[in-house]
C-alpha cells in the first residue's frame, strides 16, 4: 500500500488511505485544511517538548461527517460506496493502517479478529440520524 491512497471519482475524494510506515519528521497534516476534520501525524525524538497549550472555543459550520478510523490489531476490508451505493473500491486496512472516509458510504469485513479505534464529530445525534443504510 502506498503511504497516501486517495480514493477519488474525477475531483470527488471518497477516502483517504494511510499506510502504518508512513513517516513524518515533526508535525505533518495528512488532510485538506477545509475538511472538517483534520489528521495529523507527529513523530518526535525523545526529549521533545511541546510547549502548553489549550484551544479556544470556536464555532464551526459542518455539514457533513466525516469518519476516521485506526486499525489497532487485525486487518478488515473496506469497501467505499459512491453516492447511489456502487462500488468504488475494496482496500485493506492491517494493524496500524488508517483511514479518513470524507464523503459516500462505507462497510466493513473483518478479516481478523480486530480492535479498532473510530473518531467522528460530535454532538451524536442518535442512531436515526446518524446513519443511512443501503437498503
Amino acid at each position: 500500500m502506498k503511504a497516501v491512497n486517495e480514493i477519488t471519482e474525477g475531483k470527488k475524494v471518497y477516502a483517504l488511505i494511510y499506510s502504518a510506515d508512513m513517516k513524518a519528521d515533526g508535525v505533518r497534516f495528512l488532510t485538506p485544511q477545509n475538511y472538517p476534520l483534520q489528521v495529523g501525524l507527529l513523530e518526535h525524538p525523545k526529549g521533545h517538548k511541546v510547549k502548553p497549550h489549550r484551544h479556544p472555543s470556536l464555532k464551526y459550520n459542518v455539514s457533513t461527517t466525516q469518519e476516521f478510523l485506526y486499525i489497532e490489531k487485525g486487518s478488515v476490508e473496506a469497501t467505499i460506496y459512491r453516492n447511489d451505493w456502487t462500488v468504488l473500491k475494496k482496500v485493506k486496512l492491517n494493524k496500524g493502517d488508517f483511514a479518513l472516509f470524507v464523503a459516500g458510504g462505507h462497510s466493513f469485513k473483518m478479516l481478523s479478529k480486530c480492535r479498532i479505534i473510530e473518531i467522528k464529530q460530535g454532538p451524536y445525534p442518535g442512531d436515526k440520524k446518524a446513519k443511512i443504510f443501503m437498503d
